[in-house]
């Protein structure tokens, strides 16, 4: 009969009941009150490891108005670049006692007001959030704790807290603009959807730079998908005619949203005999650090994620540690690393 006790969770109730003191007593013990003798405190704290006790943060929390946690939901939490800004974030407030939940929407809305419902549901004392629309209803959820909220990515002008914005458009801008300085004017873009905030920046800057060298863009060259190498290489493989032999969209190169994407884009074109840069111009964003060392070198735009894990830190440490009341908004800019992988198709012309 005593089985079942063995499974019962050990509560302050337990121990006092054991020590034969009162439930008040062990618990001003377990919170290290002034109030108790030093004696009682490490009876009861030995007592309380013996029985194998667990405290309950959550209503440790509720009753100190900090759970000393912090949610991050982002979409994609394999891309390297959103996982150095989680680990960075979760190694420095663990320095000041805060556990860091991670949650992946995976660009889905309903995913998103999941993770929303679940996260508020847990009261975190800190939410990042990478939203997943321009115009999502979910925000609202969002709408009693904007002093403890952090956007990532896009700017929310309608939504008033912190903010660490990414002008993706200027790196779609940079990306298009390389391209079409080395003569490819038909080139495909692969991105995600467009309801993704940021990606719908991203083609913004593309658009932006086809008028500055005055071509129309063709909206047929946008090509969707979620990041993944796979879907990069299926994105290039579905383009291909069998009956003519040739690709149902002529392009000389591919700017895309990811790095991922662009090392799938690698892969087609060896499948297909085109050789990278002579026959295929890439370009990627983000710059993973592998895309360094990819045949070719892999030109991509810069993920400012450093400092995007710099801004979410200072804004956690003024809030919380600090105690600041203002919102603190960061703007980031990308910039193109130039490497091996576009090649210029004018010099190519004239040595014809």
């Amino acid at each position: 009969m005593a089985a079942p006790e063995k499974n019962k969770p050990i509560t302050i109730k337990s121990i006092a009941k054991e020590l034969g003191i009162s439930f008040s007593t062990v618990s001003k013990a377990l919170n290290n009150n002034p109030a108790i003798k030093e004696d009682t405190r490490e009876l009861v704290l030995k007592k309380a490891k013996e029985m194998g006790y667990m405290p309950n943060s959550l209503a440790q929390g509720l009753r100190s108005n900090s759970t000393k946690t912090i949610a991050v939901i982002f979409n994609d939490i394999e891309n390297p670049a959103l996982t150095y800004i989680f680990r960075n974030i979760s190694i420095e407030m663990a320095n000041y006692g805060y556990t860091t939940m991670i949650f992946d929407s995976q660009f889905s809305e309903k995913n998103e007001r999941a993770n929303l419902l679940t996260v508020l549901s847990r009261q975190p004392d800190f939410v990042i959030l990478e939203p997943t629309t321009t115009d999502s209803e979910n925000l609202l959820l969002l709408s009693n704790i904007t002093n403890k909220l952090i956007l990532l990515g896009a700017r929310h002008e309608a939504v008033n807290c912190h903010h660490i914005h990414v002008d993706y458009a200027q790196g779609g801008y940079l990306a298009a603009s390389e391209m079409l300085s080395n003569g490819h004017k038909d080139f495909l873009v692969i991105t995600e959807p467009l309801y993704f905030p940021i990606s719908e920046q991203f083609i913004l800057g593309v658009r932006r730079a086809y008028q500055e060298y005055g071509l129309s863009f063709n909206e047929e060259r946008i090509q969707t998908t979620h990041a993944s190498i796979t879907n990069g290489y299926q994105t290039i493989l579905q383009l291909w005619d069998n009956h003519t032999k040739k690709f149902t969209i002529p392009f000389t190169g591919v700017i895309t949203f990811d790095d991922t994407l662009a090392h799938g884009v690698y892969k087609a074109a060896a499948q297909f005999d085109l050789k990278v840069p002579e026959e295929l111009s890439v370009i990627g964003f983000d710059d993973n650090p592998l895309s360094a060392f990819s045949m070719p070198p892999l030109t991509t735009i810069h993920l400012p994620k450093e400092k995007m894990a710099e801004g979410c830190i200072s804004i956690l440490h003024a809030v919380l540690i600090d105690k600041q009341t203002d919102t603190h908004i960061f703007s980031l800019d990308p910039y193109l690393v130039q490497r091996k992988s576009v090649c210029n198709l004018l010099k190519q012309n004239l040595l014809n």
